[in-house]
């Protein structure tokens, strides 16, 4: 499967010390709002985080109770989870990476999420790169042996003609 995130994506940006020894503060991030029992998937791309030639090695994201992760996905830089949301208000997800070179980055999200539960509670699709179940000699031969040997002309369907399947009628 060659999915790869194109919304949600948040972009932390390093940003320079200010006065003194504490790090000036970093803007919110904060992903488009959702509502109960909505979800999909949501990123973060951590490459302006990153030193020259280094690489994430590991992470993880953690949303607590709010949230229920269905897989989690690296892209490169991007590290994604599949979240439904399971409770209302601001919520917040940490997300947590070890890179290549041994650095320890945490990254918060935020996100808004309404009381209002979704009309169309969110189902998670199959993880990228998830493999499906192979269809095996056995599965087919079990399946042309279950077919019946003689064409139903009225109603259509597959048949087993002669060890090939055939199939007749509108596949509509």
């Amino acid at each position: 499967m060659t999915w790869r995130p194109s919304a949600n994506i948040l972009r932390p940006v390093r940003e320079p010390a200010g006065q003194g020894c504490y790090p000036k503060s970093h803007p919110e991030l904060v992903w488009p709002p959702s509502a109960l029992n909505g979800g999909g998937d949501y990123s973060i791309d951590l490459d302006a985080l990153l030193a020259p030639g280094e690489f994430i090695s590991s992470f993880r994201f953690d949303g607590g109770a709010s949230a229920q992760q269905a897989w989690t996905n690296l892209f490169g830089t991007i590290a994604t989870a599949w979240l439904q949301w399971t409770m209302p208000g601001l919520q917040t997800v940490t997300v947590c990476a070890l890179t290549s070179l041994g650095a320890s980055l945490q990254v918060e999200a935020k996100i808004c999420v309404s009381t209002r539960p979704s009309l169309f509670p969110a189902s998670a699709p199959p993880a990228p790169g998830a493999q499906f179940p192979v269809v095996t000699d056995n599965t087919m031969d079990a399946w042309l042996k279950a077919l019946p040997t003689e064409p139903d002309t009225g109603a259509g369907g597959w048949f087993n003609n002669a060890g090939i399947p055939t199939r007749i009628g509108d596949p509509a």
